[in-house]
């Protein structure tokens, strides 16, 4: 559409929609109803709710939403009269805290969910992702009042609204397909530019200006939003009567993605996709969020890398039936510093008796020291709650052939083992224990072969715990190169979730599988969670961005990740059509988490491993 849309008036921009492909498959469409309805915006998703987000303006009662969203409670976004027009008998409500009083007193009944940012919740099988919204320079909207933006994923399309917001650092961590940016400077961003930077800060592939000609903003700022970004992405002054269509391909298997890499200055390298499609694909390479001129085929040559050639890399692959965005790969220009697996940990339920936390560990290439811990207490401080009271942490291996407990902790402090333990904490990252009297478990023992790490409370009680696995001596030959745990994959709190961190500055292959159907029908597990799906998460700078996810394992093609299976020494997964998850992961070093849970909100028995592939 880039072509079409970069010699016409922005404002006439939404009547082009049409020229999406004809076989397209909508999953939603997006009204925004600026300027008269300042920065309310009606999202049909296909097949399921309507949402509206911050209505006012409506005069007629379309009576039609399923579930209204509201960022913060200033009349021009929280309208109790607007709000009555739009609302049916059981609409929901979400709204930041600052909102939820005068909800509550006008609509009695009603369900309401008071929200702050970094949430995640599910309404009407759509999930929504609470995001900050807040002013950087000006003091309308302070961050302490919690006020929210919405990022909405509507079958696969994640559609950002920013609310009163002006450009804030935290927009880097999370990523949009569609971006809908207030224009007013006199309340929110500070310029026009600053929010078409904010447009390219969550990596939108649309653009839709909202908050302008009324109190603030007018139709030549958003045309000069669409000057400003028309180059980059495809915007939309207005939505037209129809909405702007959101589009994607689940024709399009990409069976290869761009994998990160580390250069040394000066090397040639490239990047790639491997993908299937309806049809002629199209590709549109993106560094940091902006399309790269000219960067139009499956592949993408670096001929000298160099200092502006580094970043994050993706590829938008388009068919006749829709677009859809590659993983990220992030290319780094330094000298290469080999990494490797360095910490591994696991949080879920210990369950009572006999049903302790098991999480399996591998060493390579010999016997290595390694800090283990078993952590209850502590998770206090990271505001887990229904955490184990007094962990016990045992390790079992297979001695003369009989599974025997080879080291134990209960207590990490006592004995005077506390100041010893914490520079162990402090040289290899781990986060501190403050209190040497609290119960959470914690020992130095030496890991060879394969071990399993089992914790428990003391007096059989059931609660949350955290395992963790750090090596102690990094410039060993050997290395962990596998992490398991067999647990209840639940919700929340209850989610099963699974951490590693890689060393050095070399991107590293991974094999990440969540394992349900599979362990009730090959090793006769009762309950098995029957469709896992597992999200990889980067963490850096506070925030977790997703990186990858799976939900059935064989979904583009059986045979190369069975193979994973092989190299990595896993069982396998015989058949193709079961929903187990699975996925071959490159990743940059960092810090990530993979959790698995259910489809749906379903609950049940899992198995979650990490393993490292040549």
């Amino acid at each position: 559409m880039h072509s079409l849309i970069r010699f016409i008036p922005a404002a006439i921009v939404a009547a082009l929609w049409f020229t999406a492909p004809i076989h397209a498959r909508v999953v939603g469409r997006v009204h925004a109803f600026a300027p008269a309805g300042q920065a309310t915006v009606k999202i049909e998703v296909t097949g399921g709710p309507i949402i509206y987000i911050d209505p006012t303006g409506f005069t007629t009662s379309p009576a039609d939403a399923d579930i209204i969203l509201l960022t913060h409670n200033h009349g021009d976004h929280q309208s109790v009269a607007v709000i009555n027009r739009v609302r049916k008998a059981n609409t929901v409500l979400v709204s930041s805290p600052p909102g939820v009083p005068a909800l509550m007193t006008n609509f009695a009944g009603t369900t309401i969910h008071a929200v702050t940012p970094g949430q995640k919740l599910t309404l009407g099988g759509v999930e929504i992702e609470t995001v900050p919204m807040y002013n950087v320079v000006k003091n309308n909207h302070p961050r302490a009042l919690n006020y929210v933006g919405y990022v909405v994923n509507v079958g696969g399309v994640r559609v950002y609204h920013g609310g009163d917001t002006e450009r804030f650092p935290e927009m880097k961590t999370f990523t949009a397909d569609v971006a809908m940016l207030p224009l007013g400077q006199t309340f929110t961003m500070n310029s026009v530019q600053e929010a078409a930077d904010a447009a390219l800060d969550v990596r939108a592939r649309i653009a839709i200006p909202i908050h302008w000609g009324l109190a603030e903003g007018t139709l030549a700022d958003a045309n000069q939003f669409a000057t400003l970004l028309r180059d980059r992405m495809d915007v939309f002054v207005t939505t037209g009567p129809n909405g702007v269509p959101l589009e994607i391909s689940e024709t399009i298997a990409i069976a290869e993605h761009p994998a990160s890499q580390t250069l040394a200055p000066g090397a040639a390298a490239a990047l790639s996709v491997q993908a299937s499609g309806t049809g002629a694909l199209r590709y549109q390479w993106r560094r940091n969020g902006v399309a790269l001129v000219g960067a139009t085929a499956a592949t993408l040559p670096i001929a000298r890398a160099a200092a502006d050639n580094a970043g994050d890399y993706e590829v938008i692959v388009t068919d006749a039936n829709g677009p859809q965005r590659s993983r990220m790969a992030r290319l780094a220009v330094e000298a290469p510093q080999p990494g490797r697996l360095v910490n591994l940990s696991v949080r879920a339920a210990a369950r009572g008796p006999g049903a302790p936390l098991i999480v399996g560990a591998v060493v390579a290439g010999g016997s290595k020291s390694v800090l283990v811990r078993g952590i209850g207490p502590g998770l206090a401080g990271f505001g887990v709650t229904g955490t184990v009271i007094d962990p016990r942490l045992d390790i079992h291996g297979v001695v003369n052939g009989r599974d025997t407990i080879v080291a134990s902790n209960n207590d990490w402090g006592a004995g005077g083992a506390a100041a010893a333990l914490r520079t162990t904490f402090a040289a290899v990252g781990a986060f501190d224990l403050a209190d040497t009297t609290s119960r959470d478990a914690a020992l130095v023992t030496t890991l060879d072969n394969a071990r399993t790490v089992h914790v428990s409370d003391a007096t059989e009680r059931t609660g949350v715990a955290l395992v963790e696995l750090y090596d102690a001596d990094p410039t060993s030959p050997s290395r962990l190169v596998n992490l398991s745990a067999r647990n209840f994959a639940g919700t929340g709190d209850g989610t099963l979730i699974a951490g590693f961190v890689i060393s050095g500055n070399v991107p590293k292959r991974l094999l990440i599988r969540g394992v349900g159907p599979r362990l009730a029908a090959g090793f006769g597990v009762t309950g098995a969670l029957a469709d896992p799906k597992v999200e990889l998460y980067l963490s850096e700078g506070g925030r977790s961005t997703l990186f990858a996810a799976n939900d059935n394992w064989a979904e583009v093609g059986a045979a190369p990740v069975r193979a994973a299976f092989v190299a990595a020494g896993a069982f396998d997964l015989p058949d193709a059509a079961s929903r187990d998850a699975a996925m071959v992961v490159t990743v940059p070093a960092g810090a990530y988490t993979a959790q698995l849970s259910g489809v749906g909100n379903a609950t049940g028995e899992a198995l979650i491993e990490i393993y490292e592939l040549p």
